[in-house]
Formats: C-alpha cells, sequence, structure tokens
C-alpha cells in the first residue's frame, strides 16, 4: 500500500468515527486534502462490526474516539491516564494506587470492571496481562494490561459501550476498547517527552493537622514524579509499493511521588469514632512503638461479665515509659510512605508487516513486545494488630515499669479467664507493632509480554473478501516482595525467656540470664533464632532484622491462542438488494477457536501468608476453550426517498462452546434512520455473555485484610444491638469489640468452579445531528441501559454483614466469622467469607453527549471545539436475588468504591493560528459532584458518616497547551494539566472509614481526581 492511499484511508476513517458519534476533533480541527483518486477507497471497517461500510454511514453502534492529536494534548505518556480522561471510563488500576496495587493498569467501561471490558489491538483481541490469583483492582485473570501499548504507536483509541459480545466474543459485557495502531508507516519519526508534578504546599488546615502531630512538613514547593519518554517509529515500504514494514522502540521511566512530600497526602487522615469529630492525623494501631494489649475478662460468672482491654498501652518513644496508648497521637502514620505515583520502568518493541502476494491475497504478521517493572511502596511490615504471644515475666528484655504493669493478680486471672492457663508468670499478649527500622513494604512487579500474529486477507469473485490470522500472547509475570518480616520468624522472636545455665539446657556461650528465643534453645525449631526487642526505644538490631525479615514471591504466566478467519461479502453485486436501496445485503461468516491458560505460582511464604502484612494465595493452574461461530448482517432498506434519506439495519449472532462445559448465544440488532441528512436516529440491542474466567473459577479460597469498618465495633455501634446479635455477637460484647483504626475487617475470597456465564442485555437509542445551516457541526446524543444478572461477584463484606443485620436470612449469616471477643480482625480465624458467586443484578442507565464544531475565524485562523459527556443516571446493584438494590450513581465510599457522578465531560478548545503553525488549546474537564454512599437513604448503604466531608463539590480542571512547528522536521508542544494546582478531596480512614484501600489511596480517590497537583510537559517529535 503506498502512503498516498495511507493517507487517504486514514482520512475516511476519522470523517466516518466523526460521523458515528467520535470523539476525534482531529477530524474537524484540520482540513484533510480530498483524495485524488476517490474511488480507490470503497470502505472502511469500523469498531463493533467486521462487515465493511461506506465513508458516508454512521455506526449503529455508539462509538467514542481520541485520536494522536487528543492524546498529544493531554501530554500524558501512560495509555491508561489518558483514557481516564473519558468520562465513560471508570478509575480502577491506577499509576497512583499503591496500597492493593497489582502492577498492572486496566481499563473499566461504565464501571462494570476490566473483567467486563474487551480490549483490542486493530480490531483483534489483546492477550491477558498476567494479572489474577491476587485480590486487588485489575486482578482479573482475563484483564489485558495496557502498559503493553507504547502510547507514542496509537493512531485512534475507540470506545464502543453498550455490549459487544456477539461481534468479538465473551467479555465484551461493558464494551470494546479497540487501539488502532500505526503499523504501516514510511520514514523515521523519533518522540520524546519530559514531564513532572508540581505542587504548593500551602493548605493550613492540613498543615494544621501536621504541626498538632508533630508530623514533618512537607517542603513549601514539591517538584516530582518526573517522567521520561523516548519512542523511535521507522517504516518504508519495499516491492514496488506491494509491502511495508514498520517498526518501533519505546522507553518510559518515572520516579516516585510520595505521600509525605504532598500537604493533603503527609499523614493518614482519620476522625473519631462519631460522625462530627475532629479530624486529626492518625494512621493504624500498629504503631511504631508499639501497642501493647492485654486482654481481660471481668466479672466472671456475673451478668456484667465482659472481655476487655485491661492494659492497652505502647512505649513511648522520647522517653521509654510503658503509658497508656493514645489512638489519636500514637497510631502509625502509613500513608507517609506509601507511593502517590508507583516508579516505572518500561520498553516497548515490535514490528509489523505486510505484503501483497497479488490480488487476491497479503500476508501480514505482527510483533509487540513489552516489558515492565513497577514498585509499590506502603507502610512497613510488623507484628500486625493484633498478634498474639506468651509473655513471660522474667523475659529480661522488659523493664521493671512493664512487669509491674502488666503482670498484677488481678490482670493475670483475667487473661487466664480468656485464654485458659495457670502460670502465674505468664499470660497471653496481643502486639501491634511496626518494623519502622526496616523501612516501606515494596512490591516489586515485573511483566514480560509477548504478542505474535501472522495472517493473510484478500479479496475473490469481485464481491467477496477474506481474512484470517493466528495469534499467539504470552505474559510472564511477577511480584517481588521486599521489607517483609516473616510471621514464624515474629512469633518465635517475641517467645523470649531467660538463656538457662548449661547445665540447665541453656544455650552454650551465651550467659545465664541473657535473652534468648524459647525456640533457640538447644533441640529447638529455631536455633538461629534472635529475641526481638521491641520493649525499649533503640532497642532492635540490624541481627534482629535480618532474623525477621524474609523474601516473597510469586509468579504467573497467562498464555493465550486463537485462530480467526471469516469472508464478507457484498451480495449487492450479485443482485440480492431491496429496489428502495441504492447498496444490497452483506454479510460475514466466520468462526473462531480460543485457548487461555493462567497459572499462578506462589512461594511457601506467598501461599501460606506468612509474610507479615501480605495476603495469602494459592496456587491456580486453570485453562479453557472455546469454538465459536459468528455471522453478522447489513441490509440497506431506503435511500434518498421522502422521510427515509437513509434506512438500515444490521443483525449479529455468535454460538459458543466452552469445553468446561456449557454454550452461550450471543445476538444484536440495530437500526438507522435519517428522514433527512440532518437527522440521523439510530436504536440497538445487544445480549452480551461473560464466561468465568480462570481466577474466578479456580482461586482457591483465602483470608485477608478486605473489608472496612465493623458496624458492630466500638462503643457506640451503627447497628443495633439486636441487629449486630444476628451478625453473631452477644451481648456481653456489644459495645466492647476493638476498633480496628486501619477500618479493615478480615475477609475470605475464592474462586467457584460451578460458576456460570453472566447474561447481559443491552439497549441503546441515540441521535446525531449534522443541521447543514450550521456547517462543520455534529453532535449525538446516545441513551443506554445495560443490565446484567447472574452476575459472577463476591459480595462485599460490608453487604454480607448489613443484610445479615437488616434481614436475618441465616445464608448470610452464615458466613460471618467472629472471633472470641466478637471481633473480625484480631487474626485470620475471624473473618467474613465471600467467595465467587453467580448471584444479584447489576443494571446502569445514562446517556452520553458528543459534539463536534470547527469554523474559520478570518485573518485569526480557526477555531475547533470538542465536547465529550456523560450523564449516569443509576448505577443499581441488586447483591442478592431475593433482596433489595442501591444505586451508586452520584456515590462513592466503602460499597460503591470510586466516585460516579451524575456527570461528567471533557470540552476540548484548539485555536488554530494563522501566524507560524501555532495551535493552542485549552481543556476543561469537569468530574461532577457527588456524595459518601452511607448518606443514602436506601437501607443498605444508610449508616453513620463523617459530616464534614460527605460531599464531594464538582471538580473543575483547566489544562492548556501549545504546539508549533520548530523546522519543516521538528515539532514541539508543551502545557499544564490542573493549571491552578487543584487540591484533590479528602477522603478520611477510621471508625467511619470512607477510603477502602482500593483506588482510595493517600486520603484521595487517586484515579479520579488529580492528585499530584499541577502536571507539566514538553513535548519534541522529530521525523526524517
Amino acid at each position: 500500500m503506498t502512503n498516498r492511499s495511507r493517507n487517504v484511508r486514514q482520512a475516511v476513517q476519522f470523517a466516518l468515527a466523526a460521523c458515528a458519534s467520535a470523539a476525534a476533533p482531529l477530524a474537524f480541527g484540520a482540513d484533510a486534502a480530498a483524495p485524488a483518486n476517490p474511488d480507490a477507497v470503497q470502505e472502511v471497517v469500523v469498531t463493533g462490526s467486521r462487515i465493511a461500510q461506506s465513508p458516508n454511514d454512521v455506526s449503529i453502534s455508539p462509538i467514542t474516539s481520541v485520536s494522536a492529536v487528543d492524546i498529544q494534548q493531554t501530554g500524558l505518556i501512560r495509555t491508561e491516564d489518558v483514557l481516564q480522561n473519558l468520562p465513560s471510563i471508570s478509575a480502577e488500576s491506577p499509576s497512583g494506587n499503591s496500597i492493593s496495587s497489582v502492577g498492572i493498569n486496566t481499563v473499566s467501561l461504565r464501571g462494570l470492571g476490566s473483567q467486563r471490558t474487551l480490549v483490542l489491538i486493530d480490531g483483534r483481541r489483546m492477550n491477558p496481562g498476567g494479572a489474577g490469583g491476587v485480590t486487588g483492582p485489575g486482578g482479573s485473570s482475563n484483564a489485558a494490561d495496557l502498559n503493553q501499548i507504547p502510547a507514542d504507536l496509537i493512531e485512534r483509541v475507540d470506545v464502543l459501550t453498550g455490549g459487544a459480545s456477539a461481534v468479538y466474543g465473551a467479555d465484551a459485557v461493558a464494551g470494546v476498547v479497540n487501539f488502532v495502531l500505526n503499523t504501516h508507516y514510511q520514514g523515521v519519526r523519533v518522540d520524546a517527552d519530559y514531564s513532572f508534578n508540581n505542587h504548593k504546599n500551602d493548605n493550613e488546615t492540613y498543615l494544621g493537622y501536621l504541626r498538632a502531630a508533630n508530623q514533618p512538613i512537607p517542603q513549601d514547593t514539591v517538584n516530582t514524579g518526573q517522567n521520561r519518554n523516548v519512542s523511535i517509529l521507522a517504516g518504508a515500504n519495499f516491492a514496488d509499493g506491494k509491502g511495508n514494514a514498520t517498526t518501533y522502540f519505546t522507553y518510559t521511566n518515572s520516579l516516585p511521588a510520595v505521600g509525605y512530600q504532598f500537604d493533603h497526602a503527609a499523614c493518614t487522615l482519620n476522625a473519631g469514632k462519631t460522625p462530627t469529630s475532629a479530624i486529626f492525623c492518625g494512621g493504624s494501631s500498629t504503631s511504631g512503638p508499639g501497642r501493647f494489649f492485654l486482654l481481660g475478662k471481668l466479672n466472671v460468672g456475673l451478668p456484667s461479665q465482659t472481655t476487655t482491654a485491661v492494659v492497652d498501652n505502647t512505649v513511648d518513644p522520647k522517653t521509654g515509659a510503658f503509658r497508656a496508648y493514645n489512638g489519636n497521637t500514637d497510631s502509625y502514620n502509613y500513608g507517609a510512605l506509601s507511593y502517590f505515583q508507583r516508579s516505572q520502568e518500561r520498553y516497548t518493541a515490535g514490528g509489523f508487516l505486510h505484503y501483497d502476494i497479488n490480488d487476491y491475497a497479503s500476508v501480514y504478521t505482527e510483533t509487540m513486545y513489552a516489558r515492565n517493572t513497577s514498585t509499590a511502596q506502603y507502610g512497613p511490615s510488623g507484628a500486625f494488630a493484633f498478634t498474639a504471644y506468651p509473655l513471660q515475666k522474667d523475659n529480661p528484655l522488659l523493664t521493671p515499669e512493664q512487669v509491674a504493669t502488666i503482670f498484677t493478680p488481678a490482670n493475670v486471672a483475667a487473661n487466664h479467664a480468656v485464654f485458659g492457663g495457670t502460670d502465674p508468670n505468664q499470660v497471653t499478649m496481643y502486639l501491634g507493632r511496626r518494623n519502622v527500622e526496616g523501612g516501606g513494604r515494596l512490591d516489586q512487579y515485573q511483566s514480560s509480554s509477548i504478542r505474535q500474529l501472522i495472517g493473510v486477507k484478500g479479496s475473490f469473485a469481485d464481491a467477496w473478501n477474506y481474512d484470517t490470522y493466528a495469534q499467539v500472547g504470552i505474559t510472564q509475570f511477577q511480584d517481588i516482595e521486599g521489607n517483609f518480616l516473616g510471621v514464624p520468624q515474629i512469633n518465635a522472636a517475641l517467645d523470649v525467656i531467660p538463656n538457662p545455665t548449661a547445665a540447665n539446657g541453656g544455650i552454650p556461650g551465651v550467659a545465664a540470664g541473657t535473652a534468648v528465643c524459647r525456640s533457640a534453645l538447644p533441640g529447638g525449631a529455631n536455633p538461629t533464632c534472635v529475641p526481638w526487642n521491641i520493649y525499649k526505644p533503640g532497642g532492635v538490631t540490624p541481627d534482629q532484622l535480618k532474623y525477621l525479615s524474609v523474601p516473597a514471591t510469586y509468579a504467573s504466566n497467562a498464555t493465550e491462542y486463537i485462530w480467526d478467519g471469516s469472508v464478507t461479502g457484498d451480495l449487492g453485486k450479485y443482485g440480492v438488494k431491496l429496489p428502495t436501496a441504492k447498496d444490497g445485503l452483506s454479510i460475514n461468516v466466520g468462526a473462531e477457536y480460543r485457548e487461555e491458560k493462567f497459572k499462578f505460582d506462589p512461594d511457601f511464604i506467598f501461599a501460606n501468608g506468612l509474610q507479615a502484612g501480605g495476603a495469602p494465595s494459592q496456587a491456580i493452574d486453570g485453562r479453557l476453550h472455546v469454538w465459536e461461530g459468528f455471522t453478522e448482517v447489513r441490509l440497506p432498506i431506503m435511500n434518498d426517498l421522502p422521510f427515509a434519506y437513509s434506512l438500515s439495519a444490521d443483525a449479529g449472532y455468535r454460538f459458543s462452546n466452552y469445553t468446561l462445559g456449557g454454550t452461550t448465544n450471543t445476538y444484536k440488532f440495530g437500526v438507522e434512520w435519517a428522514p433527512i441528512p440532518d437527522v440521523r436516529l439510530r436504536g440497538g440491542y445487544n445480549r452480551a455473555v461473560r464466561a468465568p474466567n480462570l481466577d474466578e473459577l479456580f482461586e482457591p479460597p483465602v483470608v485477608g485484610a478486605g473489608g472496612t469498618a465493623d458496624p458492630c465495633w466500638g462503643p457506640n455501634p451503627v447497628l443495633s444491638q439486636a441487629q449486630c446479635e444476628r451478625t453473631g455477637v452477644t451481648q456481653a460484647q456489644y459495645g466492647h469489640i476493638v476498633v480496628n483504626p486501619a477500618a479493615q475487617i478480615n475477609t475470605q475470597v475464592g474462586g467457584n468452579i460451578a460458576l456460570k456465564p453472566e447474561i447481559a442485555d443491552t439497549y441503546t437509542f441515540g441521535v446525531v445531528l449534522q443541521p447543514q445551516f450550521i456547517p462543520n457541526l455534529v453532535a449525538s446524543f446516545d441513551a443506554y441501559y445495560i443490565k446484567i444478572r447472574n452476575t459472577i461477584t463476591s459480595l462485599s463484606s460490608n453487604t454480607i454483614i448489613n443484610d445479615c443485620a437488616l434481614t436475618g436470612d441465616a445464608a448470610l449469616c452464615g458466613l460471618i466469622h467472629r472471633g472470641p471477643t466478637g471481633s473480625l480482625w484480631f487474626n485470620t480465624a475471624n473473618f467474613v467469607t465471600a467467595t465467587n458467586e453467580n448471584i444479584g443484578k447489576i443494571s446502569a442507565r445514562g446517556l452520553d453527549v458528543s459534539s463536534h464544531y470547527h469554523m474559520d475565524v478570518g485573518n485569526l485562523g480557526k477555531l475547533s471545539f470538542n465536547l465529550t459527556g456523560t450523564y449516569t443516571k443509576d448505577f443499581n446493584t441488586q447483591p442478592l436475588p431475593t433482596g433489595g438494590s442501591y444505586d451508586c450513581a452520584g456515590y462513592w465510599g466503602t460499597t460503591c468504591g470510586a466516585p460516579l457522578p451524575h456527570w461528567r465531560h471533557v470540552l476540548n478548545t484548539t485555536w488554530g493560528l494563522p501566524w507560524f503553525g501555532i495551535d493552542l488549546t485549552a481543556r476543561w474537564r469537569l468530574v461532577g459532584p457527588s456524595k459518601v454512599d452511607r448518606s443514602s437513604s436506601n437501607p443498605q448503604l444508610n449508616a453513620a458518616y463523617y459530616v464534614s466531608t460527605a460531599h464531594i463539590p464538582g471538580y473543575n480542571y483547566i489544562d492548556v497547551s501549545a504546539s508549533m512547528p520548530v523546522t519543516s522536521w521538528i515539532d514541539f508542544r508543551m502545557g499544564v494539566n490542573n493549571i491552578a494546582d487543584k487540591n484533590p478531596p479528602l477522603i478520611l480512614n477510621g471508625t467511619l472509614s470512607d477510603c477502602p484501600n482500593t483506588s482510595c489511596n493517600d486520603n484521595t480517590w487517586v484515579g479520579t481526581y488529580d492528585s499530584l497537583g499541577r502536571y507539566l510537559y514538553a513535548h519534541v517529535t522529530m521525523k526524517f
């Protein structure tokens, strides 16, 4: 293909995308030259259909597009960051997420999850990113990793929402994201980017919290999170234009941004136990100097019998005194060390080759390789609250004050009443103590991926063309954890006694009376054990840390094989058409085979959760095969008739047979009607199906931190006594269950091999306006309604507890496993079971708005405008088939997750100056207002909440950029996003936590709002 015909094809594609309600300002911001030979361009392929269409047709399926120019104008170098600017995209696994990160970046359409969003590259399925096996945002084994797609290679991104399973197969329940890449290039292009975040730390409210807590004050102005990116794209035609070879290489390096650098993230902000309590720098009761918690049963045998803390002390870090623990001042500030932007290094390379053998066959091949490393840092490991261990009165590490405080006869008796025992010199102590000496925990993610495709396509018999290809995608993924303490090592290092004499079995060469581990005595299980001296400031030494620290890692391998073949015929050339239409019936018929394999291989420590502060994850080894047959038809019905300028319909069907058992049927139907050239109406129905992915099927059940605040803990529980009793709380426990300041409870998650496919029905109806009396204006309004049943999900622990409390449902209440004190977080024996099930329903309704307009302004150049907006009317979830539903539209929080405002939009305005080729662009991003989900009147959401931070107002961001040609072969662009350096909204932790460890990080929703201040960038393009 010649370069000239490639340019013509691009111009036609952009024009079609614009007519199809695409957000592609490039099609309107510049005048594309008319092709010299228009007959050479007959048809184009549009995302959402396998049938090539006339370039003047309107897509029946609503499509939003992001062009290469759009991406350049944002200055963003990560593909997922670009997509998150689209109103229909919800934050799921952003680069700013450190806690609960899984190291990959995924895309979630309409907030329905990456497991329901199919990602394509040039209309072909993208291979899985290697996640799965661990819980966290984007952790589905079928989710594609956008790190594998270099932003500089993208020509266009098409986002089709509303179901496309009939065309592309399973996973396309919410829709598809199709990356159209520059695979036919001539010449050499080099792009270089540099960007960083700039923030003024001048918010006196946040600084006041830091001063009150004696926390370090960040510097006045911080420049951080520097990004460097370079890419090389080279290509050439050969064999007299019959072939083209294109190759690329990119390198990206991103430095971390850390919580302590920002006034709004330098400490973990908590509030107390009531809705109107004051905000303070808090964090976790697994504190730096340690929290020593002695449980005891008081008034044994009496009606007032209760289990409570008889000692709740800490070691004062300044004086060494053993004093009462104060949650407001002694909690550990884990937010300070959390990465607000993960550090990252990425290499991508690959090549595309096509060659026209003859008039009937063209061979093509694609090779894409990506290597990505990403590091997440968060609060240090330690003996997490609460770790139980035997404490001896004669422990040589204890101070006299500590012995006198703990080992009173009353305390010992009360402790024995809870845990048993008769030794007056030993108690069972609970401990929460951070490894502040060892630094923050690290997850070092490494991913290597290759995608190889080879195919042949062509035409025959004048009316037919075909395309068949084979594809393999392999992703190797690994997480290496650093700075973790081992659970067995902690237990051994806390069980300390004075060394007996050698004659009595002591350790030879160690003086009698010296502190030693009980298990290090001759014949013991841990001869190398070193006592952990946490009882005085500065007591922890390097040799103690060396013994306590353990490595932990897991590796996964995701492999996907695809064969696809189809033929498309224009039967109109055989006279198969309606007499009222200009064009005839088009049909596509094909088949596809897909095999997916996923293997998750944790080491022994990771599999059993023996790294303190890490969740256990068991091995997975699963696979599935599916054979599919599909067909699609497009029928023009009328053209150029009164009230029928154009009328056409399309339909599609796909049959899928899974080797795991079961078959599925998906289908679609759509119609497009233009009564006059200025107005086009379109509507469609899609039946979409999503088969369970491999980790949803095969992930073994494990217990880890996953929930948020227990509504039955604390002195003033949110739920009534009768409601809490349904969840397993006894009368004596009510009002005495200890609060976890980190606002977490344990949750058991896992797969279910009995899962069945989800079924979704999607309805769309829209209008496209192209009024002839306003040239160059295109506006579209598309309503959508998505309804999913047999939803594959794990209920949140909050939903289970609340529904059990409200209904007393025995099946739900049986999923709650409280400990002897009523706790759901003291240890992993206390948890809520939330494994995968086919339960409930999800539905979403709303309206997408897109508009484009450009105009000449005489001697002042040209102006172009582009608006893309989404109105979300409702987002309903019915957790249980027999229960009620709740609406998350306009809400955020522990149940609803990241904010889902009713309205979001992006408005671009570009002024093409007539001087020096300068283009100026201003972008207005609006994230509409939203409220905490606990403020809803719905009984499944309603609960006590922090009043001061319950409402997030509409957030307006203004971005500006400028571009100009420096020479005939050098272009330069620079810009600033969030020019006002607007602080993100404050989301609190604490008893009434609203900030779950998903995409809420460092006191805010990191994927929804600009959390790092203003973003400055510069970009240079050189073409040879």
